[in-house]
């Protein structure tokens, strides 16, 4: 309990803002599989559309070091921008800013390895190290096995099925044949048990069994030994709720336990920290559905002013359209609104859409190619977070149907399923 309190009040000091947060980071990659840079920025950040030269650092013989400062402690990420380039997925690893040094190994092959001298760090290290005994190393041995001897454990259709996905350029695939894709991919989503085979199957179930235990052990640890970290996995809980929402498997309950901490304890915590503020936007984001009032938020006009979304939307049935001129579905999904668009437009609906993208130039082409009859607004480089704010998170997009009234109507993407919410909000006949 005295270590627990000692602790409380150093990282309440460091957020008090008594100086900027200093930190040394020293990297090293041990094997050049994956190029020689990296990309250090804050957790959560999107680089297809916020990006800047000063994250990416280039390896001399190895190694690289950089500083970084902040005003308080903040959760940062390291990606090796090689392997996040050229692949659809990538490692990468999380590490708390403090005024200490942390080190970094670039593996490739696996997640990075950190090691942080600071307190937070090594608080962290501190349970990482019980869940490694109690879960991550067989874990981890699994995975390997699984990864090493694919054709042993998983049957032919199913990887034929992942040689194609990792093939295929989505952009230019028919929307039929990407819709059947994804129709298949949810198939074995929601019936994993189809993906393996009998062995597979039971080192998998070995696995699955594991990792449902961290989360609640989290919990437990984090309950007992409040820490930054803390707060970072209620922002993953968070964000793995949204699943729960899509997929009717998924289990939901560790994730919600993180969330009951959170406002049960940990709110109380760390006053003042940033933290908290990206919690209650994720938690208000998660919780928008049917039957909810949205939210407002400010966006720049035509005109380049901040303006809050309410502003354009007022007395009209609206759909909020969040799309990106680099996103194949979102594009679809704004085309196949148009038609729909121009039968209500004259009767009290609105599309107001807005791009997220890096350059004006890249919305201007997709949206004079697409054919939208609609002015889209422009979210440049994230600089308002309004994907974040509508819990869109690194998705290229989403749709909200809105009332009159500001009451949330529907959150599909699908215009035939629009089409008679719109009819009926507008009270046509």
């Amino acid at each position: 309990m005295k270590q627990t309190i000692i602790t409380i009040l150093l990282a309440l000091v460091a957020v008090a803002g008594q100086g900027q947060v200093k930190c040394h980071i020293e990297g090293k990659f041990m094997n050049d599989k994956w190029g020689d840079e990296v990309v250090i920025c804050k957790m959560g950040t999107d680089l297809r559309v916020n990006d800047a030269p000063e994250w990416h650092h280039k390896a001399v013989n190895g190694y690289f070091e950089c500083d970084i400062e902040t005003d308080v402690p903040e959760m940062y990420e390291v990606i090796p921008y090689k392997q996040y380039v050229e692949t659809a997925s990538y490692y990468y690893a999380w590490f708390l800013v403090e005024n200490e040094t942390v080190r970094i190994e670039i593996y490739g092959d696996k997640a990075p390895k950190i090691e942080s001298i600071g307190n937070e760090g090594r608080l962290h290290q501190t349970m990482d190290s019980v869940a490694g005994v109690r879960f991550r190393n067989e874990m981890e041995r699994i995975d390997r096995e699984l990864e090493e001897h694919k054709e042993k454990y998983f049957k032919p259709e199913f990887l034929s099925l992942m040689q194609i996905v990792k093939n295929m350029d989505r952009e230019s695939q028919p929307k039929a044949f990407v819709d059947s894709i994804n129709n298949v991919m949810d198939y074995y989503y929601d019936n994993e048990r189809e993906s393996y085979t009998d062995e597979g199957w039971q080192l998998f179930q070995r696995s699955d069994s594991l990792s449902r235990l961290i989360r609640p052990f989290q919990a437990e640890y984090y309950a007992e030994h409040p820490m930054l970290w803390a707060y970072y996995h209620v922002l993953q809980s968070i964000d793995m709720l949204k699943h729960a929402q899509v997929y009717h498997n998924f289990d939901s309950t560790p994730h919600e336990r993180m969330v009951s901490l959170y406002e049960s304890k940990l709110c109380n915590l760390y006053k003042g920290h940033p933290v908290h503020g990206q919690i209650t936007t994720a938690l208000t984001a998660l919780r928008f559905r049917p039957g909810k009032p949205y939210i407002d938020y400010n966006v720049r006009n035509t005109d380049g002013q901040l303006v809050p979304i309410s502003s354009l939307i007022r007395g009209k049935v609206a759909l909020i359209d969040l799309w990106a001129s680099w996103c194949g579905p979102c594009r679809r999904h704004s085309k196949a609104m148009i038609p729909i668009y121009e039968k209500y437009k004259d009767k009290g609906f609105t599309v107001v859409a807005i791009a997220r993208e890096r350059n004006r130039e890249d919305m201007e082409n997709a949206a004079r190619k697409d054919g939208y009859p609609w002015t889209s607004l422009l979210e440049l480089n994230d600089e308002n977070h309004v994907w974040e704010k509508n819990g869109a998170g690194g998705a290229g997009g989403a749709m909200f149907l809105i009332d009159r009234d500001g009451t949330i109507l529907s959150t599909s993407t699908d215009a035939e399923e629009l089409d008679p919410l719109i009819k009926k909000a507008l009270n046509i006949e």
